[in-house]
């Protein structure tokens, strides 16, 4: 990952010199060669290339500016307000080259301030020149604000202001915190939105503000809402927007979603994707609560039996994993929902205790997946968990998965969490998970023999980083 330039330190200008002898035959290579070297380094080590001489400043600088951090605690120094006042005048690489934008109103006051608009000293002169500042960089493609209820009016109206004027913008994500009125306009270029709001607060105002986003980005492909569980019936009137035409200037222009990731899972969301089909491509439906309960779940049910048959001849990523035991888990009562799914490379789904503790192979929950996945042409990863704790589940998944047998080889890689794990990676190495792949079973008399089975893959081996980089991409 690119590192990023922070504000508002600046960098040093390109020299007027020569090249130095020093650099060798560095600066006769060809700016794309020069770039893909400079996508290897740090954001200091590009700092440090692009000080070398005219030309690498040349090459190095459209990476060294890509992403530009705004701290509104930084802003309140004479320091940021002259850094605001040289990108207003486009005097700054980040005017010029800057890609992403992180709004971040920082993390701590200074000695004996409170928190709140004091963050954001009240200069008169600071607003404009912030939006100025902000419109100054005409290549912006994403934005990333951090949103808080305690900051100024004026801060947010001043970001608001200046997201439609960045004719490039495609994707934008919003992380509020508290109760936050940010008064948003249509932003009709917008492809991506993400968006986050776990507080406890109400959050009708929020919600009234990503409506009017969505409600007229007919060229919207790519949707991200995580909210908190007590407010997901709040956001169902997402989903509906998302359905209608009212805010868009052609009644025909219908919002169908490429890729879709959230855990608002309401009777609305399901309708909105039983109403189209033919472009679906990526479905996260994170499971983040709920209660164990034998009854019939008719949002599973509608699921499994009426959106996935929609989406089967698109489908590439399907991750719908359970937070407790039940009708989300795979089963015998959905597996024929799962089959159809040709195109699929990535499935993420839960197991029920009962339907791998309970039931010998080849019957059990575990065998049946595999057996599923190996009828999928293009699946390449299978991840599996269990949907609830159970003092017997982890071991019972894994003798289920080293049971297996098939004389069909396939490249696909089995990812198993334990019953431990919370399915948010938290970083790094992804603990509580074994990795297996298929290989030839031992005989009895120590020989190779062309049956197969699932062994246990050491988590730094090549297959497993190369799936790891295919499946973040």
């Amino acid at each position: 990952m690119q590192a990023s330039s922070s504000f508002p330190e600046s960098s040093p200008p390109l020299p007027a010199a020569s090249p130095p002898p020093s650099t060798g035959l560095l600066e006769h290579l060809c700016i794309e060669v020069l770039q893909e070297i400079g996508n290897l380094l740090s954001n200091g080590d590009q700092m440090n290339l692009r000080a070398v001489c005219r030309e690498l400043g040349v090459a190095i600088d459209p990476l060294f500016y890509t992403f530009f951090v705004l701290r509104g605690d930084r802003i309140r120094r004479e320091s940021g307000l002259h850094m605001l006042e040289k990108m207003a005048a486009g005097q700054l690489g980040w005017c010029r080259h800057a890609k992403t934008i992180h709004i971040t109103p920082g993390s701590k006051p200074e000695a004996g301030e409170d928190v709140g608009p004091k963050w954001y000293p009240s200069d008169p002169a600071l607003p404009n020149l912030l939006v100025s500042a902000l419109a100054s960089m005409h290549h912006i493609q994403t934005v990333v604000w951090n949103a808080n209820s305690k900051d100024p009016d004026w801060v947010k109206e001043a970001i608001r202001d200046s997201l439609n004027t960045f004719p490039l913008l495609s994707d934008l994500q919003l992380k509020a915190q508290g109760t936050v009125n940010l008064g948003l306009t249509p932003i009709p270029t917008l492809t991506k939105l993400w968006v986050e709001a776990q507080d406890h607060w109400p959050q009708i105002q929020i919600v009234q503000d990503i409506c009017q986003v969505v409600g007229r980005s007919h060229n919207l492909t790519s949707l991200h809402i995580s909210v908190n569980a007590n407010a997901g019936s709040d956001w169902s009137r997402i989903w509906t927007m998302l359905r209608t035409t009212l805010l868009r200037p052609n009644p025909s222009a219908h919002i169908h979603l490429k890729d879709l990731t959230t855990n608002s899972i309401t009777t609305d969301l399901l309708t909105y994707l039983r109403s189209y089909s033919g472009t679906l491509e990526t479905v996260s439906l994170e499971r983040s609560h709920g209660s164990a309960s034998p009854k019939p779940d008719p949002l599973a049910s509608t699921f499994f039996e009426t959106v996935l048959p929609a989406h089967a001849k698109t489908l590439v990523e399907l991750s719908c994993p359970a937070c407790h035991d039940g009708r989300w888990s795979f089963g015998v009562h959905n597996v024929d929902a799962i089959l159809p799914l040709r195109q699929l490379e990535t499935l993420d789904m839960t197991v029920n205790a009962g339907d791998v503790i309970d039931i010998d192979p080849p019957l059990n929950a575990v065998s049946l997946l595999l057996s599923t996945a190996a009828l999928l042409p293009a699946l390449r990863l299978l991840k599996i968990a269990p949907a609830s704790y159970h003092r017997d589940i982890d071991s019972a998944i894994k003798s289920a998965l080293e049971n297996y047998t098939t004389h069909t080889n396939s490249p696909l890689l089995v990812c198993v969490a334990s019953s431990s794990y919370m399915y948010h990676a938290q970083g790094g190495r992804e603990h509580g998970h074994d990795w297996y792949a298929l290989a030839p079973a031992l005989s009895d008399e120590g020989e190779h023999s062309t049956l197969l089975v699932y062994k246990a893959l050491d988590p730094e081996a090549a297959a497993v980083k190369r799936i790891r980089a295919w499946y973040d991409k």
